[in-house]
Parts: structure tokens; C-alpha cells; sequence
């Protein structure tokens, strides 16, 4: 009889791989990844939401090229771990103790029964109908895919996953040890030509349309720049998104027993100019050289597995492409991709009520600019926030005219305006639409044109100072985070790190202008807050280059983080503003190297935190004890808001205040919470004052 089975579920397997049939089921990879690269233990199984009866369990099973879970024998997945992986909650799961599920039976194609409430599995039955093998239960099968990889792309073809979307087609993606991956999938049509400067088109496609989604999609066109391995990009049908998740729904039913998942929304930095949301070449962090390589630093897997979310990275226009006639194209990319969220994420497992936006740079700036869009556009989509590294005072919200102006320069300097002409023509738009899309990222970057949004009465009506005292924003959880010396990074290489005290009052000309700088150097309080003169030296770099440092990272990150937060706390969101500052980071390769940065927490330096990607990349390995808790702490921080509204999850050892003014949640190896840099920012603010609203 077993031999007839063996012959049965081998040509079944066979015609499985042939035509690529998945079950009819809601399938969560359930592991105990704990973040930990050095533990070699980490495992993961695919459980099976609907019923089977114990037959239909190992057909299940193979129709993903993978066979029922055998007897666990202590190390990767046990009884325990497996217990809290299917209970807790962590993947969506929080099944009943008492629930039964099919695993691998003793004997070959016999099932026993996997109870989370005992630990053990006992019974078995075969397949050939006995009472027991009828029962209808859950299933766990092995997980053979490959542990994640670098420059992750479809490594195995035994291993896609197939799922129906509400707008996005059929989608056939793969798994890896932790997350099924949907790479490179487009959620609005090209903007090249007619539609460059214009409101992107949404993609829609019925299920009868069947994509790819094994790779990263192409890179927005952009100028040469590190983070991008110095290339020129000219690409236009680039507006696409990646997810990664623990789930998926292969068929109509998608099981029992499970919650949908909180969803992490990511975009990407890069100065509103260059970016991606894929990996990208590198070889150097403020560690040093480490070869010829790929970061995949903003790779989803880790935090979708050991936090329980849905992490979607998303694509959007950059440079001139974005913010060209006063667009805002680049704002309006974010939203369509967001309500691309809403239409489809329950496939992925994710919840589209509990959305959290998040980015770092240039990717925290379009954060700040998504809150302050007019509600009307933004009600519904997202339900919490987290800016990393925003460049508050140089990325301000703008006027038409100012935008406008520096399209005008654009276009005269590529030819298609006369240097006489005082206002973009419909000729003038036409021609610049006609042109490479290069030539225009290009120019922009040569004549160091800086683009932002515009205060456009429509999708934008204020300034985010102003809608937040008025109360005409996204009123939503929010976390503002930045980094100990932001600005150390960008430090440019003219100023030595071994520079005398002098190099301080001799270049705030670069930053500030002359009214500005002589406004510092006369202010009585100017050394008590920045000591330039006095300063130590720390890891190769003088006093005064650190202060000059210092005092950027204040005046541009910092301080307007600090003083927003207090704002929303103070007026129109009370109860739901935190402000945190990272006193321990991992070198990025975003930042390669700056001679001003070793010993200090530079710009891009939480992202190894934030997505526990350093394993991906090859580099601190093996994580010390302390770097590994940071990691679980601060994924667990950020998925909980998107989770609950709140960082402070169950256990947490400290819980974040809401920020006052001066209680800011200070990371270091044991975080605190302090009155942070309160001095220098009410001496700035005094000065200088912080203008959130440009020309």
C-alpha cells in the first residue's frame, strides 16, 4: 500500500512543478528567528491556515515542493519555540493551545498530531483513510528555501509562491528561510513623455494577468552619487514597490485562527535626488574597506519575521522628475503607492487600517511632507509615522514661484527656454518632457539645483508648523528619530578632522548666510553651547571639527525634530509624540567612510537597527550581545507603533514617554531618558529661529 502512495505523491509532486499549483490555503511562515546571525539554530516551517484531512496535508504540502513537518529533535524549531510562534501572535497566528495540527506521522505518509497546549505530537494514521487520517486540521510543512540572501532575487524555482491581488494582476513571487518576497512590482504605468511632471497613472490589472515579481524593479533616473555606485540613471518606468511578508493567501480561503498584520511602509533617502528602494553597490562603511559587494540594507525580511509585519519599500520620482512645474509628482507617487496598500495588502496578510510610513533622509522628509498634506488626501491611509534623519530647515515647504524659478533655470540651461523668458510655457513643458530623462537628473545635479514641495492650495496648504498648530494635518502616532551627529557625514572634505578651533567661525559661511553667521559670533552664549575652542578631540578629529558638526546636526536635524515633536505634543496631537536620538549606530555604506565620522553615530547609521540587515551585508559580524538587543529593541519599537500606535511593547524594559521637551529616549547600549541638547536648541531657536516655510 505505501508503495502505491509513494508512486501517487510522486507523480502528484511532478505534476505540481509542472504547472505551479498552490493550495487553496492562508500560509504563514512561522519561525524563532531572534535576530541573532550567530545562532545557528534559527528554522522556520510553513503553516497551512485552512483543513486537510491527512492525505490532503502531504498533497498540500508537495504542491510547495515541501513535505510534512517531521518529529522536532530539539534544535531549530521545538516543541517550545514552535508553541509560541503559532500562539503568540508574532506572525498573526494566535491559534487556540488546543488546536491540532497535522505533522509528519512516524511511519512514511502517516500524519500524527502537533498540539501547541502539550508540545507533543502523538497519533498517527495513514493515508489510506483510517478515522484518524479523515479529521480535518491545519497542516505544518518544511521550509526548505535558502536562509536570505544577498542581493535577494528568485534563487530557486521550487520555491515561488503564487496569490491572486484586488488591482496589482496575479503575482507569482518566492520564499526565502523567513518571508515570502514580491519584488519589483508596479503600481503605476510609466511616466516618461506626456506624463513626466504629471500625477502618476495607476496600474490596474484583473487576475487574469499574471507577473513576475522575482527581481527589483529599475532605478528612477538619477545623477551619479555614492548610494547609487556613481552611474548615471535615466530610468522612467520605475514607479514600483517590494514587499515582504510572512504571509500570504494562495487561494479563496484563507484559513482561521490568524490577525491580519500591521504593515510597514518604507521610503527610501537620498536628498530627494538619488535613492533606491532595492540593494546597491558599495564597498566601504566607517568600519573601512570590505570589498567589492551589494548592500541590501532595506531588505524586509527580518523585521516581517521577527516583528510580525508586512514591509513594503517603494520606488518614487526623484529630482527634477518629482518636483519639476511645481508638481509635487514625487508626493503624489507616495500616495498612489499607499492607496496601492490599501487595494491590495490584505493578499500579502496585512492590514490596510494600520499602515505605519516611515523613511530616513530624504525618505523622513517625504514622511514629514506625507503629515502635512491635506487630510483629505491622506485620511484612511496610514495610521502612524516615523521620520529618521529629516533635514527639517533644508528641506522646507515652498512656494509656486520659488519651485517654479528653479524650473525655469532647468529649462534654460538644457535649451528649452530663452534666456530672456520669465515664466514656463506649454513649449517650453513639451520640450523638457521631449528630453532624456538623464539629461534633465543631470543638469539638475550640475547646476546644484535643490527641489521641494509646494504649498500648491490643493494637496498642500501650509507649511507643517502651521498645520500642525492648526490641527490640518495627519494627526497619528508619530516617532521623530535622529542621530548623534547627523552631520559629521557631511562635513565637507576641504574641512581636515584635524582642523584648528579656527575652522569653526571660518566655516559657517558655508551653511548660514552673513547676517546669520555674524548673528552667532556675537551671541554671548555661542561657546557655552558650542566650546570649539575648548572641545577634546575623540577618534582622530579635533574639538572644533566636532562642534562644527554638532552644530549642523542641531540646527538641520535635531532641533527641528525636537521642536515639531514638542509642537504636536503641546497643541493639536497630545499623547502621541516621541522623540528619540540614537547614541549607538552601525556605520552605513550609505555614508562610505567620512573621515569625520568614526567614533561618532552618523547620518544612515540606525539603519542596521531598523532593519536588522547587517547579516545580509556581511558586515559586524558576529553582532556582540548588546548589538544584537539594540536590533530586537528598536524592531520591536518601531512594529509596535504600526501594531498599536505606541513603541512601548509588551516587555519592553523601558517605556518611552510621550516628548514634553525635555525628556527625549536616548539609545546607547542602556537606553535613557533625557533633557538632550534642550540648551542648544532654545539657544538656536533664540538666535536664529527655525523656519519651516521656504522662499
Amino acid at each position: 500500500m505505501f508503495s502505491v502512495l509513494l508512486y501517487a505523491l510522486a507523480v502528484l509532486s511532478q505534476c505540481v512543478h509542472a504547472f505551479q499549483l498552490y493550495p487553496d490555503t492562508g500560509i504563514v511562515i512561522v519561525s524563532n528567528n531572534d535576530l541573532d546571525p550567530s545562532n545557528t539554530n534559527r528554522a522556520s516551517a510553513l503553516y497551512l491556515k485552512s483543513s486537510f484531512g491527512c492525505m490532503q496535508a502531504y498533497q498540500a504540502c508537495a504542491q510547495l515542493q515541501e513535505t510534512l513537518l517531521p518529529p522536532l529533535n530539539g534544535t531549530g524549531l521545538t516543541p517550545v519555540n514552535l508553541t509560541t510562534a503559532l500562539t503568540s501572535g508574532i506572525h498573526g497566528l494566535a491559534i487556540d493551545a488546543s488546536q491540532q495540527i497535522w505533522v509528519a506521522g512516524a511511519a512514511p505518509y502517516e500524519c500524527a498530531v502537533f498540539s501547541p497546549g502539550t508540545n507533543t505530537a502523538s497519533g498517527s494514521g495513514s493515508g489510506s483513510g483510517s478515522a484518524e487520517s479523515s479529521a480535518q486540521l491545519p497542516v505544518l510543512c518544511t521550509n526548505t528555501a535558502a536562509a536570505m540572501q544577498r542581493n535577494a532575487t528568485l534563487q530557486d524555482s521550487s520555491h515561488q509562491i503564487q496569490l491572486s491581488t484586488n488591482t496589482a494582476g496575479t503575482l507569482i513571487g518566492f520564499r526565502d528561510q523567513f518571508s515570502f518576497k514580491f519584488l519589483g512590482v508596479k503600481y503605476a504605468e510609466s511616466s516618461a513623455g506626456l506624463g513626466r511632471f504629471e500625477p502618476p497613472v495607476a496600474l490596474r490589472l484583473g487576475p487574469g494577468v499574471v507577473r513576475t515579481a522575482f527581481e527589483y524593479g529599475p532605478i528612477c533616473a538619477q545623477p551619479p552619487d555614492a548610494d547609487n555606485g556613481h552611474l548615471l540613471y535615466s530610468g522612467e518606468d520605475c514607479l514600483q514597490l517590494n514587499v515582504f511578508t510572512p504571509v500570504v493567501n494562495t487561494g479563496s480561503a484563507a484559513g482561521s485562527g490568524s490577525a491580519k498584520l500591521p504593515v510597514m511602509f518604507y521610503i527610501h533617502g537620498g536628498g530627494l535626488n538619488t535613492g533606491d528602494s532595492g540593494p546597491f553597490p558599495f564597498n566601504m562603511t566607517t568600519e573601512g574597506y570590505v570589498g567589492p559587494s551589494i548592500s541590501n540594507m532595506l531588505d524586509g525580511t527580518n523585521v516581517a519575521s521577527y516583528g510580525g509585519a508586512v514591509v513594503v519599500t517603494i520606488n518614487y520620482r526623484l529630482n527634477a522628475l518629482g518636483w519639476f512645474n511645481a508638481s509635487n509628482a514625487a508626493l503624489k507617487d507616495a500616495l498612489l503607492a499607499l492607496q496601492w496598500v490599501q487595494d491590495n495588502i490584505e493578499a500579502f496578510g496585512g492590514d490596510p487600517t494600520r499602515v505605519l510610513i516611515y523613511g530616513e533622509s530624504a525618505g523622513g522628509t517625504m514622511v514629514r511632507y506625507l503629515l502635512g498634506t491635506n487630510p483629505k488626501y491622506t485620511n484612511g491611509l496610514f495610521s502612524s509615522a516615523i521620520l529618521e534623519s529629516d533635514f527639517g530647515q533644508s528641506t522646507p515647504f515652498t512656494s509656486p514661484s520659488y519651485v517654479l524659478n528653479t524650473s525655469l533655470t532647468l529649462a534654460k540651461y538644457l535649451g528649452c527656454a530663452s534666456n530672456s523668458s520669465s515664466s514656463l510655457t506649454a513649449p517650453t513643458i513639451s520640450c523638457m518632457q521631449s528630453l532624456p530623462a538623464s539629461s534633465l537628473s543631470l543638469a539638475s545635479y550640475n547646476l546644484g539645483l535643490s527641489w521641494n514641495i509646494v504649498i500648491d492650495g490643493d494637496y498642500v496648504l501650509n507649511d507643517i508648523k502651521s498645520s500642525i498648530q492648526d490641527g490640518v494635518y495627519a494627526r497619528v502616532p508619530t516617532i521623530w528619530a535622529s542621530n548623534q551627529c547627523e552631520y559629521c557625514y557631511f562635513l565637507p572634505t576641504t574641512i581636515s578632522p584635524t582642523s584648528p578651533p579656527s575652522v569653526f567661525p571660518d566655516s559657517l559661511g558655508l551653511w548660514f548666510n552673513q547676517t546669520q553667521v555674524q548673528t552667532l559670533l556675537n551671541a554671548s552664549s555661542l561657546t557655552e553651547n558650542y566650546p570649539y575652542q575648548t572641545a577634546a578631540g575623540e577618534d582622530g578629529i579635533s574639538g572644533a571639527v566636532l562642534q562644527l558638526g554638532q552644530l549642523m546636526t542641531d540646527w538641520d536635524v535635531h532641533c527641528p525634530m525636537v521642536y515639531l515633536s514638542s509642537l504636536e505634543t503641546n497643541t493639536t496631537n497630545p499623547g502621541n509624540s516621541y522623540k528619540v536620538e540614537f547614541g549607538v549606530g552601525l556605520g552605513s555604506p550609505l555614508t562610505p567612510n567620512p573621515a569625520t565620522c568614526p567614533g561618532q553615530v552618523c547620518h544612515a547609521d540606525e539603519l542596521y537597527w531598523v532593519f536588522a540587515s547587517a547579516e545580509l551585508d556581511n558586515v559586524y559580524q558576529p553582532l556582540t550581545a548588546e548589538q544584537v538587543e539594540v536590533t530586537r529593541d528598536v524592531v520591536s519599537r518601531w512594529t509596535s507603533l504600526a501594531r498599536d500606535g505606541t513603541p512601548n511593547y509588551q516587555g519592553a524594559d523601558l517605556q518611552w514617554p510621550v516628548y514634553t521637551g525635555d525628556n527625549e529616549v536616548v539609545i546607547n547600549w542602556t537606553t535613557t531618558v533625557q533633557s538632550y541638547r534642550v540648551e542648544q536648541c532654545d539657544f538656536l531657536q533664540n538666535e536664529l529661529g527655525l523656519t519651516f516655510r521656504g522662499p
